[in-house]
């Protein structure tokens, strides 16, 4: 590999950058953007205006590749594109250009020949800038990642094309100083002196790889920066700068600069409506600005209202503005039903009007059933948010690209909605005693929910658990109300088995039941007892799930055994205090897992300060948290605005390799030896009891 790298070097060295294609020629950019129709236009046209470029420069790279991104469909070419790609390498073999061409068409789809044709263009031509581009595209991708690789290529396509911009946005995922502040040296070089859009996307990029190169006690330098960057960047003209308020936003986030958040904030309704919706600007931009704090849902409800009612008389008929005021009127304690109603009622005529992407029916319906009001209205809206609703997923849906991992089934996330809103239909269908339709929907929904929760991750069955545990209670009830008292029994075990608290009320309950359709205790105890569960209230370790993005875990799960040794770290605290493994050994460590946009994080944080201030001063004890921002800049302002006091560590990194798949919150319990011996993921709530259970854990722990 060193070798290899070695070589490529050298020859990129010695080699005339006027050879290096790394951007269309100026007559070729003029056609390709004389070309472009909006998406809107049908593909036949979009295409044949694309396919006129190709043909009038059939010689040019960039040319070819306009008109085959005509053909891209969920992240992959189609089949005609590539069978085109073949047939014209077939005609052209020793070409470059069509090799590279024809390996375009093929990443997704097949993946590993796409690899074999780009290493064969590198065999014959070490310097072809374009192959290290692609592979710089998949070696990043989640299914063949591989950060040597990556870096490779990388350095590779810099030193060919000096003045691009591909393949910075892949920094952040180095931990390598020395490399980092070269490539952030050369990028800032690129920006300077730059205003347009591609490059002013690229700023937050910028600082978030500064941040990395230095420790969190050591940042202000990096802060400096970026004042007297914000500043150059705030006296830019908005207009036709869609990335530039994104940039600055960053900007006033990681300085912690409320007074430029607020001139910002004040700005964005001037530049007007970027999305096409003027209405879910105005909503997303209230709620970044005004976030819920913990403690304060009253003075949050009350600022909502009003708003909504702000909003509702500037956009009389949007949707949008009445699924916000139902919403904020549902979720507050004290608010009138009445009024409740008549705001349900106004975003039902308003969609009717002027359909939006959320429709009522269904929320409507679950809050009219909730109340036991309005029953002769409900088997309309069932009806309309019944042929509104998507088909159940298939469990084992075909790949849509190869680059992904897991690539045989969509995500829990991704797939949790199209279960979840079935389930809520056939409970009202229930109440109403509709029991044709109830049963028309289960039976649809069961067997792929069923399905699709055996072949779940660990990180999936948690998010699946309410909605299983739904479904079987469904069952039950229906099996109850029809006189079936056998399948409502079994279908109460299934929940109890799918619910993750699995408590002893429940299970009573089923013995109760047990015991008068049986009349007897006999072989209740093996019954109730689910398969392959050892230990009903301790989840099994989970597998090493594929690597992934961070997700938020909100409701826990329980304490899960694990018994794995933690791999040594030497990393800097906010305090500028440098930390070890070794300084983990003799004692009992909560480690807690939290980045600072993750809402069940935020929420627990004050209970974890309340644990510190319990233990700081015990030899035995320790509170020590790993933050998992891949941009560090948000760190600081984050703590000094929460006044948490609380050893933190920026750890993205190391926790990806400890738990590929992360979900947070997450807290760890580290014996004396270092051993990860316990773990619990996500947060459902929290009040001082949080506090000392968390402190018996540890001091259980502690114990020989």
């Amino acid at each position: 590999m060193l070798g290899f790298r070695f070589v490529i070097l050298l020859l990129l060295a010695a080699w005339p950058l006027a050879a290096q294609i790394c951007e269309a020629p100026p007559d070729v950019k003029a056609a390709i953007a004389a070309a472009t129709l909006p998406a809107s236009k049908p593909l036949e046209e979009r295409a044949d205006a694309a396919r006129k470029v190709r043909d009038r420069f059939p010689s040019d790279y960039y040319a070819h590749r306009f008109y085959q991104e005509q053909y891209i469909f969920s992240a992959t070419f189609a089949k005609s594109m590539r069978e085109e790609y073949k047939t014209l390498l077939y005609s052209h073999p020793d070409d470059l250009m069509y090799q590279m061409l024809y390996a375009r068409t093929l990443k997704g789809i097949d993946t590993r020949q796409a690899i074999a044709l780009l290493d064969k263009i590198l065999q014959k031509d070490p310097n072809y800038t374009l192959a290290h581009q692609k592979f710089t595209e998949i070696y990043s991708a989640p299914a063949f990642l591989d950060l040597p690789k990556l870096r490779l290529h990388l350095e590779a396509y810099w030193q060919g094309c000096p003045s691009s911009l591909v393949g910075y946005n892949f920094l952040t995922r180095y931990d390598d100083v020395n490399f980092l502040k070269t490539a952030a040296a050369r990028l800032r070089h690129l920006l300077e002196g730059r205003t347009d859009n591609e490059a002013l996307g690229f700023y937050s990029q910028l600082w978030a790889v500064e941040f990395k190169t230095v420790p969190l006690a050591g940042q202000e330098p990096v802060r400096d920066r970026i004042r007297a960057d914000a500043a150059r960047l705030r006296a830019l003209d908005l207009q036709g700068r869609p990335f530039l308020l994104n940039e600055l936003r960053e900007a006033y986030q990681v300085l912690g600069d409320k007074e430029g958040s607020k001139w910002l904030a004040d700005q964005e309704p001037k530049r007007g409506s970027a999305t096409g919706n003027a209405v879910w600007e105005a909503i997303n931009q209230w709620r970044r600005y005004h976030p819920y704090k913990p403690g304060e849902w009253d003075t949050y409800q009350d600022a909502l209202l009003q708003q909504t009612a702000e909003w509702i008389k500037q956009w009389p008929d949007a949707p949008e503005a009445r699924f916000e005021r139902f919403n904020a009127l549902r979720g507050w304690q004290d608010a009138p039903l009445e009024e409740t109603v008549q705001a349900a009622e106004e975003w039902i005529r308003v969609y009717a009007a002027h359909k939006a992407a959320i429709s009522p029916y269904m929320t409507v319906a679950s809050f009219y059933a909730q109340h036991n009001m309005r029953y002769s209205e409900l088997p309309d809206l069932l009806d309309k948010a019944l042929a509104a609703m998507p088909p159940p997923p298939q469990p084992t849906p075909p790949p849509v690209s190869d680059l992904y991992l897991p690539a045989n089934r969509p995500s829990g996330q991704s797939i949790l909605g199209s279960f979840s809103e079935p389930n809520q239909l056939a409970g009202i269908y229930i109440k109403i005693r509709n029991f044709d339709k109830a049963h028309e929907l289960l039976a649809k929904t069961g067997p792929p929910l069923l399905e699709a929760v055996k072949n779940a991750t660990e990180t999936e069955r948690r998010q699946f658990t309410y909605v299983e545990t739904n479904y079987w209670n469904n069952m039950s009830r229906l099996a109850r109300l029809e006189g079936r008292k056998l399948d409502a029994l079994e279908a109460d075990r299934n929940a109890y088995f799918a619910s993750p608290s699995n408590n002893e009320y429940m299970k009573n309950s089923l013995r109760d039941q047990w015991k008068v359709l049986k009349g007897t205790e006999e072989g209740f105890d093996a019954w109730a007892t689910k398969p392959a569960d050892t230990e009903p209230h301790v989840a099994a370790t989970p597998s090493t799930p594929p690597a992934g993005a961070v997700s938020t875990a909100g409701t826990p799960a329980g304490w899960s055994k694990l018994d794995k040794p933690l791999p040594d770290f030497e990393m800097s605290d906010a305090a500028g205090k440098t930390w070890r493994l070794a300084d983990l050994k003799g004692k009992v460590t909560l480690i807690n897992l939290w980045a600072t946009w993750c809402g069940p994080c935020q929420a627990e944080l004050p209970y974890l300060q309340k644990l510190f201030d319990k233990v700081r001063e015990r030899k035995d004890l320790i509170v020590l948290t790993l933050n998992t921002d891949t941009d560090v800049g948000l760190i600081l302002p984050f703590l000094h605005e929460k006044a948490y006091t609380f050893p933190v560590l920026a750890a993205d990194t190391y926790a990806h390799k400890l738990v590929p798949e992360l979900s947070i919150p997450r807290n760890w319990i580290v014996d004396a030896d270092g051993v990860l011996r316990i773990e619990s993921v996500g947060f459902g709530g929290g009040d001082d009891k949080w506090v000392t259970d968390m402190l018996a854990i540890m001091e259980k722990a502690r114990l020989p």
